[in-house]
C-alpha cells in the first residue's frame, strides 16, 4: 500500500515548479537575448538554439545541446527530483512491460520525451499550441490523467483523497500521512519550525509546491501563489503575520527558504488530526481549509492591513 501511495505522489499533474531565483541556482546557460526562466520558449523558432546547438532543418539530425532530457528541459527544474513524474531513472522488467510503445524511453528510463512530444512544437499548425500546448502524446482533449493510465493501473489511485486522514473510528490513517511526509510525524510534538534546526520531526517526500500542485495545478495559473506570492515577506509583513499568529491562534508557515507557499494560507489536514489545543489547528477541513477563515477580510488580514 504505501508503494502505491507513493507512486501517487507523482501521478495527475505535469506542471512543473520552476527553480528558486537563488544562490544554489544552476547556471541555466541562455542564449538568446532576454530569456529568462520565465521565458516561455515552447512553440517559438526563435528560441530553437535554447535546446538545440544550432536550428534544425527537415533531414537533419536533431542535435541538442545537452546529453539528456533533464538538462535540455532546465526551466522546469534541472534534477530529477524537482519534477513531478521520476524521471532518468531505469524501470524494473515488470514497470517496463506496461509502457505503451507510443511513450518512448531511453535506454529503459522515462524522460521528458516519453510523455511530451517535443517535435510538435516544430509543426506549423500554430493552434497546436492551443490545443495541445503541453504537447502531450494523448490526445489532450481526453484530459492529462488519461496519459497517466496508459502506464498506471486507474482503478488503484481512483478517488483518492489525502486530506481524508482518519478512519471511520477517528484514529489517524497513516498512508494518507505518506502522501506527503517521509514518515509520520508525531501531531504531539512535530513543529514546522523544528525541521529549521534539524530535527527529526517533518520532513516532506519533496518540494513543497510541487506536493500540492500535483493534483491542484488547474488552479496554478490563476492563484495568488502564482501571481506574486511566492516570495519572501516584507518586515511589514511578517510583524503583521506574527501579530495574528500571536493574536488570532493561528499558524502562518513558510517554507525552508522564508517564502510565502501553500501551507502559509492552507491547512491540508483533516480536522482532529493535529490537536486543537494548538494552533497549527486552525483551518482543518474549513471551506478551502484557509488558516482563517472567519471575519472580516478572511485570510487576506492575517497577512495584510486592509
Amino acid at each position: 500500500m504505501r508503494k502505491a501511495t507513493f507512486t501517487l505522489f507523482f501521478l495527475f499533474s505535469f506542471t512543473c515548479i520552476a527553480l528558486a531565483d537563488n544562490d544554489s541556482q544552476v547556471d541555466l546557460d541562455f542564449v538568446n537575448p532576454g530569456v529568462t526562466i520565465e521565458t516561455n520558449v515552447h512553440f517559438d523558432e526563435r528560441y530553437c538554439t535554447e535546446c538545440h546547438r544550432h536550428r534544425p532543418k527537415i533531414g537533419d539530425d536533431i542535435v541538442l545541446k545537452y546529453d539528456n532530457y533533464t538538462q535540455t528541459c532546465r526551466c522546469h527544474g534541472y534534477t530529477p527530483d524537482t519534477y513531478t513524474h521520476p524521471v532518468e531513472k531505469k524501470l524494473s522488467p515488470e514497470k517496463l512491460a506496461t509502457i505503451p510503445a507510443e511513450l518512448p524511453l531511453t535506454d529503459d528510463k522515462i524522460t521528458c520525451n516519453t510523455c511530451h512530444n517535443m517535435a510538435i512544437q516544430c509543426n506549423p499548425q500554430h493552434a497546436l499550441r492551443h490545443h495541445n500546448k503541453s504537447f502531450l502524446r494523448t490526445n489532450p482533449s481526453l484530459g492529462r490523467t488519461f496519459l497517466c493510465f496508459q502506464c498506471h493501473e486507474k482503478k488503484q489511485f481512483k478517488m483518492f483523497d489525502p486530506h481524508k486522514q482518519l478512519t471511520d473510528s477517528g484514529t489517524i490513517n497513516e498512508e494518507s500521512c505518506l502522501y506527503c511526509h517521509v514518515t509520520k510525524p508525531d501531531e504531539q510534538t512535530a513543529t514546522f519550525e523544528s525541521r529549521k534546526d534539524g530535527e527529526d520531526t517533518i520532513h516532506l517526500v519533496g518540494n513543497m509546491e510541487v506536493i500540492c500542485l500535483r493534483c491542484h495545478n488547474d488552479k496554478a495559473g490563476r492563484h495568488p501563489l502564482n501571481k506574486n506570492h511566492r516570495v519572501k515577506p516584507s518586515d511589514k509583513v511578517l510583524t503583521r503575520m506574527h501579530w495574528s499568529e500571536r493574536n488570532l491562534w493561528i499558524l502562518l508557515p513558510l517554507n525552508d527558504e522564508g517564502q510565502i507557499t501553500c501551507i502559509t494560507c492552507h491547512n491540508p489536514h483533516e480536522r482532529g488530526v493535529i490537536p486543537t489545543q494548538k494552533a497549527a489547528s486552525a483551518g482543518a477541513s474549513e471551506k478551502g481549509r484557509l488558516r482563517k477563515s472567519w471575519g472580516g477580510g478572511s485570510i487576506c488580514v492575517a497577512c495584510h492591513n486592509i
